[in-house]
């Protein structure tokens, strides 16, 4: 047996299992307990506080489809899931002050942080903080101090003792990077710092590793026959304050590019990991007005949402790219990491249509990449 799982490991560079404990089996999938709003959400915020899954907020169609005109509905719940506990389920444990998605979220040691984000009345510059109480299974909604200007489709990150937010749609097509120091929020204020160059970057990844930041993909709307979609990251360097080109994603099989709107990602110790977002052709050519009039009734497959596993080495400069599942295939969704494992938690299978289904995508082995 440990020849074989040897031979594995070095064949393939990565190897990907399928769990059978605390899960729901569907063919070749795998999936913690179903999210409990209906039909799921894009867009929530989501993360971990220990061993619990924390996912809030988000949208859905929840009546009539999108397809057919429905109307976009915002959510405040909170729901938690004990990831340690194989008999755990979805349970409800607060409410977000207002009904939000598409705003930023930051795993930190003191819980998770909220920023920003949109409901179908205003933009938000509210930020708060879902704490769990000590030594009991209940979570508290703590206030942090207001973003500067409201942000939403922006993405956030942790490092070095600071939450840091940037991307998205911001006043006056701003670039901003903004930051707040952890721990000390009662006396402090977001402080800008650089620009991001280039294009706005709206629905990007943002990903936090040692002293420095990646910003990934994201698109910006120039008018309404014309868009740019980032097909790369830049990389910002804490100390120094300052941007700089990364890397271009690394082009499908037949060529085309990637620009992973939408998509959602994670660090390690030595690689970023990124997956989901839409497809370059297909997004572009809708938001430029080349799409068919039954655009949003195609099925799920014709959009060709990302379904592969992008492995960033930052040591080396190079990527991989690994076959990933259509788990991953998610735009809206978000991915997480604990003990090993990766977490796509919701997102869309489709323009408008939404997925419950919380799904355990792999076991990520760092050491053979």
């Amino acid at each position: 047996m440990k020849k074989t799982l040897k031979n594995i490991y070095w064949g393939f560079l990565c190897l990907f299992f399928l769990l059978s404990c605390h899960q729901q089996k569907e063919g070749s999938s795998s999936r913690l307990p179903d999210y409990p709003i209906s039909k799921g959400v894009s867009a929530p915020f989501a993360g971990f506080i220990g061993d619990w899954m924390m996912v809030a907020g988000g949208c859905s169609f929840p009546d009539v489809p999108a397809a057919e005109g429905g109307k976009k509905v915002y959510y405040r719940e909170v729901y938690a899931l004990n990831t340690a506990d194989t008999a755990s389920r979805w349970v409800h444990v607060a409410d977000l002050p207002f009904p939000v998605a598409y705003g930023a979220m930051a795993e930190t040691e003191q819980g998770l942080v909220c920023m920003g984000g949109m409901n179908s009345d205003s933009v938000m510059t509210a930020v708060y903080r879902i704490e769990k109480i000590a030594e009991k299974d209940s979570f508290a909604i703590r206030c942090l101090p207001s973003l500067p200007a409201p942000i939403d489709n922006g993405a956030a990150a942790h490092s070095q003792g600071k939450i840091f937010l940037t991307g998205g749609n911001q006043n006056d097509h701003g670039r901003r990077l903004y930051a707040l120091t952890v721990g000390s929020e009662e006396g402090e204020s977001w402080k800008q710092l650089a620009d991001y160059p280039g294009n706005m970057r709206v629905q990007p990844v943002l990903l936090a590793q040692d002293s420095a930041l990646y910003l990934c993909g994201g698109f910006e709307a120039l008018r309404s026959d014309s868009c740019v979609l980032s097909v790369d990251m830049l990389r910002y360097d804490v100390a120094r304050n300052e941007w700089k080109h990364g890397s271009a994603f690394p082009k499908t099989p037949s060529g085309e590019q990637r620009c992973l709107v939408g998509g959602s990602g994670v660090a390690t110790s030595k690689h970023l990991i990124l997956t989901g977002g839409v497809n370059y052709r297909i997004f572009k050519d809708a938001l430029e007005g080349r799409a068919p009039e039954d655009y949003m009734k195609k099925s799920p497959e014709w959009y060709r949402f990302n379904r592969d596993i992008l492995v960033y080495s930052s040591e080396q400069g190079t990527w991989q790219v690994l076959d990933g599942t259509e788990a991953a295939a998610r735009a809206g969704g978000v991915l997480l990491q604990k003990d090993g494992l990766l977490y796509m938690v919701c997102g869309e299978i489709k323009p408008g249509v939404r997925s419950a289904e919380v799904n355990v995508i792999s076991v990520f082995n760092e050491k053979n990449i």
